[in-house]
């Protein structure tokens, strides 16, 4: 089967197949299938998705025979950081087909259809976490975002309980959070996490839908009296988020010792934190003897991205290469011509200046694949690993040089609690 040209609009049909958006009456179809695809999930967690803040019908792409769901992919609309600039993002879910109609293309082409639904819809960026990475490296996604997850021994973790003194400051104490908190949540996100790549700008109505969802079995919060400066979402013996106010390390120390004790109390003998690998409490679970290590290595799960519109998202992230220049102390424009798979984007960036022309290259280029170049401009490789193991070429040294400028490595992150999984 033939993917359709984006241009061209749904439904349409290949052969047996009818390829549309969907629509409420939907729901029920939809749901059956993925019951009989994956077994799950659970009828309050699909009506949980519903529910999403950002959810609309059409974010479910079909593939119909004889008006009955046999193939589907879900789309989830959200904006991601990439330093000080936000990106529009498609997270990719529940990709799968039913058995008797697998071999035929039919998740294929729904997901190209859902390449095309992004570049006419302005999304310049995707992302999924799968544990069959093959699949979407032959539709030329990459492996991008270390998903890091600290492990520990409970008994090792810092010991802490309330009444924690620390200076003038006054007694530490950790509970779980109440709702008159969700502000102080919401700040403490902004703060912990606005470095990384890939995380999820997050409303206030998107924050009570996460709460909502039950992820977590309990929020602590760390209160130096009743002034919140850290908050964890734990479930059994999984940190799924923690955050701190950095100028207060007590806290962190405060929810890791409340941590250790629930874990203990529950006979829980090993305790998880998933944070992107610059967080300070992975360093604390280094410090107790335990170790870091990517999601894979845990359950398989391999996070992937993909840039529908090399163009667009080039423009959307002007404003933060602009800043990395200048940050950088280069004084003179700085131009980088680049060739993903069979298009070519000249970057010239200088201030109040900064601009992308497509169809144009420079004396300094890269040609990388779309996979290679995901990796490379979100952070995951940097250019000298792009050079080495992803395939990239480059015209001249100084080339090497200004992607060193444009796109160092970064940490890359999305938490548990905004990643769906394919």
């Amino acid at each position: 089967m033939k993917a359709p040209e984006p241009s061209v609009r749904l439904p349409l049909r290949r052969g047996s197949a009818e390829f549309c958006l969907g629509t409420e009456a939907d729901h029920e179809m939809v749901y059956q299938t993925l019951l009989h695809v994956f077994q799950g999930p659970d009828r309050d967690g699909f009506l949980a998705t519903l529910s999403d803040p950002a959810y609309k019908p059409e974010q479910w792409l079909l593939a119909k025979v004889e008006h009955r769901v046999v193939s589907h992919v879900h789309l989830t609309d959200r904006q991601v950081r990439y330093g000080n600039c936000r990106l529009a993002n498609n997270g990719v879910a529940w990709v799968g087909t039913l058995p008797e109609y697998r071999g035929l293309g039919l998740a294929q082409n729904l997901l190209r259809l859902a390449d095309a639904r992004a570049r006419e819809s302005g999304v310049v960026y995707q992302t999924l976490s799968t544990s069959m990475p093959r699949f979407y490296k032959a539709l030329g996604w990459g492996v991008s975002g270390r998903q890091t997850v600290g492990l520990a021994l409970s008994r090792n973790l810092p010991q802490a309980s309330d009444g924690i003194i620390e200076g003038k400051g006054g007694f530490w104490h950790v509970r779980p959070w109440r709702q008159v908190e969700l502000g102080d949540l919401m700040a403490l996100y902004e703060r912990q996490f606005s470095e990384a790549n890939g995380a999820v700008v997050r409303s206030e109505d998107y924050w009570r839908w996460i709460i909502g969802r039950k992820y977590a079995h309990v929020i602590w919060v760390a209160c130096q009296g009743e002034t919140v400066r850290g908050y964890a979402f734990v479930k059994d013996h999984k940190v799924l988020e923690l955050a701190t106010d950095p100028t207060y390390p007590q806290a962190l120390k405060a929810l890791l010792g409340r941590v250790r004790a629930e874990a203990l109390e529950r006979a829980y003998p090993e305790v998880s934190l998933h944070a992107p690998e610059n967080h300070p409490g992975l360093e604390a679970f280094r410090l107790a003897g335990g170790k870091v290590v990517d999601q894979g290595e845990i359950d398989g799960q391999i996070t992937m991205a993909h840039i529908p519109n090399v163009a667009g998202f080039l423009t959307a992230v002007l404003p933060e290469l602009t800043h990395r220049a200048v940050t950088a102390g280069v004084t003179q424009p700085v131009e980088l011509g680049l060739t993903v798979g069979d298009r070519r984007f000249l970057v010239h960036i200088e201030a109040n200046k900064s601009r992308v022309e497509p169809d144009k290259l420079s004396r300094r280029h890269l040609t990388l694949s779309p996979a290679a170049f995901v990796r490379l401009v979100m952070g995951h490789t940097g250019i000298d690993k792009a050079l080495a193991e992803d395939g990239a070429e480059t015209s001249t040294a100084t080339a090497v040089d200004a992607a060193r400028i444009l796109f160092p490595k970064r940490a890359i992150w999305r938490s548990p609690l905004d990643a769906p999984k394919a």
